[in-house]
């Protein structure tokens, strides 16, 4: 039997809309306002960005221009903003998808980690922009960014600097569910081997209170039980069997999820059931799968409104975000060099759970 959830009454869907709207041109705008005065747009710019042609995509309206970070140890230099003409030596690639509940959010949001993964896993990193919501709805994603990957991975003009046996795929929350949802598509059989998917959502079958009732008694209040409902309102159309695994993940076979896994969960987030779910299906049976738990954060802990923090916290929020993004290059480097080194699968204790209720953009 398929799991479809019964229809909010009139008003809550009119209520969420309206927020979904509300929050999509809010972030459109503040974006715009940042890139128009250069206010710390980007932390990190990308070395040069490439744009698919829009004929070669499903719709007019499918974000075509992709952004591209070369590492350091690239031979031309990384401010460039020219492509790069050749290479000694073909490069991993690892394609990122950013957060925002399906609704809001730009590549430039992971600028940083873009940068940093680059250099200290020496590989290409390409970030990805996808349709939002309420404008466009599931699958229109999830079709979107599999075509926009194929072309690019057959594009003339970046298919020379990369090894097509080094690719991987991965992003943070919304990013999560939509790169292990491409990663599963037909059309990239065998073309990805290593998925990173980082605080995901992989589950739309358990209610946003299920899975808060779930989260350890001590956890501070989660900073999606406000808007866990309207986030999947905006995404999945009524009537959707819920168990589709291009929408909920967990239920692929394992057969067509890549053997290389580094899934990422935070303790205190109410999403957090979803990847040891997913970690108990497939962590037997993949040939290498870490699940990386950390410790006395909540969802969006690497993207937090630093801003609005305590100095204390921010400085020791900082140092766990670094240490996963260190550890998570590790591990690429090692599947990238067929190698094998154990990665420490939980931070351990650190911290004291008591981060305030901060804005995430995730």
């Amino acid at each position: 039997m398929p799991t479809v959830f019964p229809p909010p009454p009139l008003l809550k869907r009119v209520r969420f809309f309206l927020s979904l709207l509300w929050m999509n041109n809010f972030v459109r705008f503040y974006l715009f306002v940042r890139r128009l005065y250069r206010v710390g747009y980007y932390k990190d710019p990308p070395s040069f960005t490439l744009t698919i042609p829009q004929h070669k995509l499903p719709s007019y309206w499918v974000p075509s221009t992709v952004e591209v970070y070369l590492p350091k140890s690239y031979p031309t230099s990384t401010s460039s903003s020219t492509i790069p003409t050749s290479s000694s030596k073909r490069y991993p690639l690892f394609f990122t998808i950013h957060g925002g509940g399906f609704n809001v959010g730009h590549p430039v949001l992971d600028s940083e980690f873009n940068r940093y993964i680059s250099d200290a896993a020496s590989c290409i990193v390409i970030a990805l922009a996808y349709r939002k919501t309420p404008y466009s709805r599931w699958p229109v994603q999830v079709r979107d960014l599999t075509v926009l990957v194929v072309e690019v991975l057959k594009d003339e003009r970046i298919s020379h600097i990369y090894d097509p046996s080094k690719v991987a795929i991965g992003g943070f929350s919304a990013g999560g569910n939509l790169s292990t949802a491409v990663s599963i598509q037909p059309e990239l059989k065998n073309k990805i081997q290593t998925i990173v998917p980082v605080y995901p959502v992989l589950d739309f079958t358990v209610t946003t209170q299920e899975k808060l009732a779930l989260r350890p008694k001590n956890a501070p209040p989660d900073v999606l039980r406000k808007m866990g409902d309207f986030f999947s309102f905006g995404y999945v159309p009524l009537g959707t069997d819920r168990e589709n695994p291009s929408l909920s993940p967990l239920f692929a076979k394992a057969e067509d999820l890549p053997e290389n896994i580094y899934l990422v969960g935070c303790e205190y987030d109410m999403l957090n059931i979803d990847s040891k779910r997913f970690y108990e299906k497939f962590g037997k049976v993949k040939k290498n799968m870490v699940f990386d738990e950390v410790k006395d954060v909540r969802h969006g802990f690497t993207h937090q409104s630093v801003e609005r923090m305590d100095s204390k916290v921010n400085v020791k929020l900082s140092k766990i975000t670094f240490e996963l993004y260190d550890r998570l290059a590790v591990w690429l480097t090692a599947v990238w060099e067929n190698e094998k080194k154990e990665v420490e699968a939980s931070i351990g204790e650190r911290g004291d759970g008591e981060l305030g209720d901060d804005i995430v953009i995730l």
